[in-house]
């Protein structure tokens, strides 16, 4: 989530530093999964505010900073788990 009064995202978490678990890569599509839902709901509130015919700039900032902690989370996952 987007801090309210810093407007930024919280720091990308580190994902489990070994590849060789089951665990860590549970953990992995666990620490994506976050972003990607939150980037859902986001999509959904502009939608509705859309239909409303009501400004969703907002919520679609808030779209593209949850789309862009995913990928960053998936490049660094992606890294540790093939590197």
């Amino acid at each position: 989530m987007i801090h309210r009064e810093t407007g930024y995202a919280p720091a990308v978490p580190n994902v489990s530093h070994s590849a060789d678990s089951t665990g860590d890569l549970r953990r992995f599509f666990h620490d994506l999964a976050t972003p990607l839902s939150g980037a859902s709901l986001h999509l959904e509130r502009a939608a509705r505010l859309i239909e409303r015919g009501e400004d969703a700039s907002e919520a679609l900032t808030m779209v593209r900073q949850q789309l862009e902690r995913a990928f960053q989370l998936f490049e660094r996952g992606r890294a540790e788990l093939l590197g």
